[in-house]
């Protein structure tokens, strides 16, 4: 299980850290949290095997899908 997985796409990094327990609030569970340059832009449910492989795709598919939002929309998840 991975706890840390960073995704070079289109030129930019991105980070993305399991958090768990207070750390994930709102959310009710443990989550992904991907940030670029220190901002959260998006998160998703954690997993208890996830690979960074899984962890990679998942966030490849996000981007891919909000590619075409305004640059100030993103992060207001």
């Amino acid at each position: 299980m991975a706890d840390r997985v960073t995704v070079s796409w289109r030129g930019r990094d991105y980070e993305a850290v399991r958090k768990d327990g207070r750390e994930a609030r709102p959310e009710p569970g443990p989550v992904w949290q991907v940030t670029h340059e220190g901002a959260p832009i998006t998160s998703f449910p954690a997993g208890s095997g996830d690979g960074s492989g899984e962890v990679r795709t998942k966030i490849v598919e996000w981007l891919e899908a909000n590619e075409s939002r305004p640059s100030a929309d993103v992060g207001r998840q």
